[in-house]
């Protein structure tokens, strides 16, 4: 077919854009320490995501102190839940942002819509040298999908005054330690079995804050391979399949995770009557909670008179490999910018060794360098953040509400007995599986 000259131009004009964006990301090259001069940004560049806004203003306001240009770079954060939709309504009036700081959560949602890097001017050993374990989850098949910039963990916070007046002097570090002897010296329940002081705050998952985090470390634990993208691109669940062999990961999990909700069980601790696990501890009555490394000042915010610490989360006895959940934020360049030039060199400057370090502590997390985890913290949560990081992974879930949805719905059947753990890892593998399509 002859294209009419209007065409023609229209066809030279947009190849000749994403020639240009392909030459600037090959020539894209993470700032060492100490290089933090802006050049390149010409015009104003917009960031969206869910990474904290008064981490990523108070960044920006010092860099903007030496370096006026970084007014041109402005951030607006939204929750998880709305990101989506604001971004899509955005896109279609053709007014959305030119890069997204967004964790691994948002990844394959957001997959088709991220320019991605080549392995060629960013080969795969220098992500592995650079950054930290849990970041490599942003290296797909095709290309790097985000240069990755905060690791955020799952913790272990505790009463402090809980445990010491039962005469524990250290939280627990092994999951036998929790349920043999901390559990059933914490936990308080009348003749009815009525539960008067909760422990742990499994089994149920609408009242559990971080219910599918608590899910997916116990998951990460038990072995599980995930979640892959196979030789053609489609995406291959499976959480049922252990790494090396073993039991069921999901079975095993599903199977531990119940059974701190069944007044049957010697584990009984929780269940749906309580308000919602981080409002219990925080109010002082529940033992144990497990948040976010970034939480430690909120909690803080919500009860200055609580007496507690942060510990890392428990890990099994007979254990080799330690792991927790964590969710990994990246900065990512859009392939719909219009403004790609200026949003290469920003994200250039962004990713600088010295701003990774800066946004990640405002942001009460752990940077993903490796070298920056290395130097280590001095913050009274950040040090053993900053312990749990480098072992802090996350999985290539296909939408965040989607998976929670399907995994309430898998703890809601077990608990009620509606099926067995077989049954329900089953039904929530093959509903995972469709919402890949």
């Amino acid at each position: 077919m002859k294209l009419r000259p209007f065409e023609l131009a229209l066809v030279i004009i947009f190849g000749g854009m994403a020639l240009l964006s392909v030459i600037l990301l090959s020539a894209f090259s993470p700032k060492n320490e100490g290089e933090l001069a802006l050049s390149g940004v010409n015009s104003p560049v917009t960031i969206w995501g869910t990474f904290p806004q008064t981490a990523v203003d108070g960044v920006l306001s010092v860099l903007a102190e030496a370096d006026e240009s970084y007014e041109l770079i402005s951030y607006r954060q939204y929750s998880p839940e709305n990101f989506d939709n604001n971004l899509v309504n955005a896109l279609a009036d053709g007014a959305g942002p030119d890069l997204i700081l967004v964790s691994q959560e948002k990844l394959v949602e957001m997959r088709r819509r991220i320019q991605p890097i080549s392995y060629d001017s960013f080969p795969l050993r220098d992500i592995k040298n650079r950054y930290l374990e849990g970041a490599e989850i942003f290296a797909l098949n095709d290309g790097l999908y985000g240069y990755p910039v905060a690791v955020d963990p799952i913790m272990m916070y505790w009463n402090r005054d809980i445990l010491t007046t039962a005469g524990f002097l250290e939280p627990p570090s092994t999951w036998e330690q929790l349920i043999n002897s901390f559990l059933p010296s914490l936990v308080v329940r009348d003749n009815n079995r009525t539960i008067k002081r909760p422990v742990v705050a499994m089994g149920e998952y609408n009242n559990v804050k971080n219910a599918f985090s608590v899910v997916s470390l116990l998951l990460l634990q038990s072995g599980t391979t995930g979640v892959e993208i196979d030789d053609v691109g489609k995406y291959q669940v499976k959480l049922r399949v252990a790494e090396g062999g073993g039991p069921d990961p999901l079975q095993t999990t599903i199977d531990f995770y119940t059974r701190f909700n069944k007044p049957s069980n010697a584990l009984y601790s929780w269940n749906r009557s309580f308000s919602s696990d981080q409002q219990e501890f925080t109010a002082g009555n529940l033992a144990f909670y497990f948040g976010f490394g970034s939480e430690g000042r909120v909690l803080e915010r919500m009860n200055p008179n609580l007496n507690f610490d942060i510990a890392e989360v428990p890990q099994g006895a007979s254990d080799t490999v330690r792991r927790t959940y964590g969710k990994i934020y990246a900065l990512s360049l859009l392939n719909s910018s219009q403004n790609r030039g200026s949003a290469i060199a920003a994200m250039n400057a962004l990713v600088a060794t010295n701003v990774v370090e800066a946004l990640s502590e405002k942001a009460n997390m752990a940077p993903a360098y490796r070298s920056s985890v290395s130097a280590g913290s001095n913050d009274v949560y950040g040090r053993v953040v900053y312990r749990s990081a480098p072992v802090a992974l996350g999985w290539l879930n296909p939408d965040k509400s989607a998976s929670d949805e399907i995994f309430s719905t898998m703890v809601g059947d077990v608990s009620e007995n509606r099926r067995n753990v077989a049954g329900a890892a089953t039904d929530a593998v093959e509903k995972l599986g469709y919402e890949y399509r």
